[in-house]
């Protein structure tokens, strides 16, 4: 890998890879509900059931695995790509997966998220699926890190890229409520 330079188009893909990865999370959340009969609306960064909540426990539980199942498959799929094509400009979507989830997992100490509402259900503590997620998204970024040879530079600007598009993404969410699908 040559000396990574930070350029407009890895802040683009970055920003890409965030606003993407929040979307085809929250749509499988969607897409899950509107399959069990539910009617369901979504934002970049919440999917809520219209007109009431689930009939049952297990309906929102899988309503909630659903997101994170599709991170998990972003992630391996990005993770794959970048060990054949090497293209670090695809580094954020894997990057990404890991920063979202280890954000939602910390989230849960302030209210369940994903992870923490299933762990919480199977009865197995609220941070243990978290835990194992984060694991897991954190063995693959090291690992494409250590094999493609990613340098610290380049480790910290997508963090900080990431963090930042989120924040924004997050927070546009919370304060200006746009919503996708009602």
């Amino acid at each position: 890998m040559n000396p990574f330079r930070l350029s407009g188009r890895y802040i683009f893909i970055s920003f890409i890879a965030v606003v993407l990865s929040f979307f085809f999370h929250e749509l499988a959340h969607w897409i899950t509900g509107e399959l069990l009969g539910y009617k369901m609306g979504m934002s970049f960064n919440k999917t809520f059931y219209i007109g009431g909540d689930p009939v049952s426990k297990s309906h929102e539980m899988w309503v909630s695995a659903a997101g994170p199942f599709f991170t998990l498959l972003q992630a391996f799929v990005f993770f794959l790509w970048l060990r054949k094509y090497r293209n670090e400009n695809l580094y954020p979507f894997l990057f990404f997966a890991f920063y979202m989830r280890l954000l939602a997992g910390v989230l849960n100490f302030i209210h369940l998220n994903d992870e923490g509402r299933i762990s919480a259900w199977l009865g197995i503590g609220n941070f243990t699926i978290s835990i194992f997620v984060c694991s897991l998204l954190l063995w693959l970024v090291y690992k494409i890190s250590k094999e493609n040879k990613y340098p610290f530079k380049f480790q910290w600007i997508t963090f900080l890229l990431v963090m930042f598009f989120s924040s924004v993404v997050i927070l546009s969410d919370q304060y200006l409520h746009l919503r996708i699908i009602r």
